[in-house]
């Protein structure tokens, strides 16, 4: 007779798929880019509002920050300010439509980021998040 192994004994696998906190206010953009990063081999939790993003990370397996610059209430600048302190490991991409506006205000950021003019090609930013996913993880000897 075969008895199965305690589940508890098997291992835990990680993501298979990278995870991308999506932050964008707009409704329509925000389905269209989640379902484009879904279709392309992301996993995806999407939030309309910084404080949601914020609450959405908390416990909870991120690998990649994809937000929009200008959110009500809190910028895209103070959301990933603070995850980005909570979580330094998480690779940051920016989205606006203000360009100039946003490259000037990331340099005064303390973070490392990427920032991409909107509208843009879904093959860019595809291309940056996985860039961005790439360089996040160790070199293997």
């Amino acid at each position: 007779m075969i008895v199965p192994a305690p589940a508890a004994t098997l291992p835990i696998a990680p993501p298979t798929r990278p995870v991308v906190l999506l932050v964008e206010d707009d409704d329509p953009v925000r389905e269209l880019i989640a379902r484009a990063l879904r279709a392309n081999g992301f996993e995806v939790v999407a939030a309309a509002s910084g404080e949601e993003a914020l609450d959405l990370e908390l416990g909870r397996h991120v690998d990649l920050l994809l937000s929009d610059v200008m959110l009500p209430n809190q910028n895209g600048f103070e959301t990933a300010h603070q995850i980005h302190a909570r979580s330094p490991h998480i690779p940051i991409v920016f989205m606006s439509g203000y360009y100039d506006q946003a490259v000037a205000e990331a340099a005064h950021l303390d973070i490392s980021s990427t920032i991409l003019q909107k509208p843009f090609a879904m093959a860019d930013l595809l291309a940056h998040l996985q860039a961005a996913y790439a360089a996040s993880k160790p070199v293997e000897p």
